[in-house]
């Protein structure tokens, strides 16, 4: 019992002590991005557009950026059937969410750029659930496109 109390304090220290730090903490961004978003421009699908606004917000109208862009964004889902049973009844659906991007820079397109990320997944028995989980699938996906589209401006030169 004394060996696990020892331990568990041990291993507090350790971790206390590593210098942990978030990978998008607001500090860190700060230091590492030079570039702000002056304006963006949506169309396409609505709930990807406020995902998408709401994950980029940290990044827009920074005053002390020496980067500016204006970001022009066209959003699109499509979900297919994948696989069907016997009856002819869906079991596999896939869910692709496409982004094409155009990057303006001091009215010059700077980038033109199209990301894209998709996903596969079982039909549910429920619709309300099948909803629900599409939601969150949609979510987690303009997730990764928008940590994407950070990664692209970074790199844009």
């Amino acid at each position: 019992m004394k060996i696990n109390k020892i331990l568990i304090i041990l291993t507090f220290f350790l971790l206390l002590s590593c210098g942990f730090e978030p990978i998008y903490s607001k500090k860190k961004l700060d230091n590492n991005y030079n570039f702000t978003i002056s304006n963006i421009g949506f169309s396409g699908n609505n709930n990807i557009n406020q995902y998408l606004k709401n994950n980029l917000t940290n990044y827009i109208d920074n005053e002390d950026k020496n980067i500016k862009y204006n970001l022009v964004i066209d959003s699109s889902i499509k979900k297919t059937i994948s696989s069907k049973n016997k009856k002819g009844n869906p079991e596999m659906f896939y869910i692709k969410i496409a982004i094409n991007v155009d990057i303006v820079e001091d009215d010059k397109i700077k980038s033109k750029t199209i990301l894209e990320e998709g996903f596969e997944y079982k039909n549910k028995k429920s619709k309300f659930e099948l909803n629900k989980y599409e939601k969150n699938i949609q979510k987690n996906l303009t997730d990764k496109l928008s940590k994407d589209l950070i990664e692209h401006l970074y790199y844009i030169k």
